[in-house]
C-alpha cells in the first residue's frame, strides 16, 4: 500500500509542477501589452493593445474613404486620395496583422512582394485614366 500511496502522491506533484510550469511559461511568454504608442499621442492605454488600435484606425480610414468618395465626387482629385487611403490600409494590416513589422529590414524579398502589386496597381489606374472616355486606344476614333 505504501508504493500505491507513494506513487500517486509522486503523480499528483508531477501534475502540480506541470501545471505550474505551463502557468509560468503563459506568463514568461505574454509580450503585448495595452500600451500603445501613437506618433501624434504619445504613448496611450487602449484596452487590447495595438491589435484594437489598428483596428480602429482601420474603421477611422474606411469612413474617410466613404467620405472623401461622396464630397470628392466629380473630382478627379478623387481616385489618387482614394488609393492613396487604401494604400495606407493594407500597409496597416500587412505591417501588423500580417506580422511583418518582426521581419528582418534586410530582406530584399518583403520589398518586392510589397512593391510589386501596388506598382502594377497604380499602372493600371494611371492606364484607365489616359482611355479616352468613347474606348478603344484612341487611334482613328472620333
Amino acid at each position: 500500500m505504501t508504493d500505491e500511496n507513494t506513487h500517486i502522491d509522486t503523480a499528483q506533484e508531477d501534475n502540480n509542477q506541470t501545471e505550474v510550469s505551463e502557468a509560468q511559461m503563459s506568463v514568461r511568454h505574454h509580450h503585448y501589452t495595452d500600451e500603445v504608442a501613437i506618433p501624434i499621442f504619445g504613448t496611450v492605454t487602449v484596452p487590447g493593445g495595438i491589435y484594437t488600435a489598428v483596428f480602429i484606425a482601420l474603421g477611422f480610414f474606411t469612413i474617410l474613404e466613404v467620405v472623401t468618395a461622396e464630397l470628392f465626387a466629380l473630382s478627379g482629385i478623387k481616385i489618387f486620395m482614394l488609393m492613396g487611403i487604401a494604400v495606407l490600409k493594407a500597409f496597416l494590416v500587412i505591417w501588423f496583422y500580417m506580422h511583418l513589422n518582426r521581419d528582418g529590414r534586410s530582406n530584399p524579398l518583403l520589398y518586392v512582394v510589397l512593391l510589386l502589386p501596388l506598382t502594377v496597381t497604380l499602372l493600371s489606374i494611371f492606364y484607365l485614366l489616359g482611355v479616352p472616355s468613347f474606348g478603344g486606344l484612341g487611334y482613328g476614333a472620333l
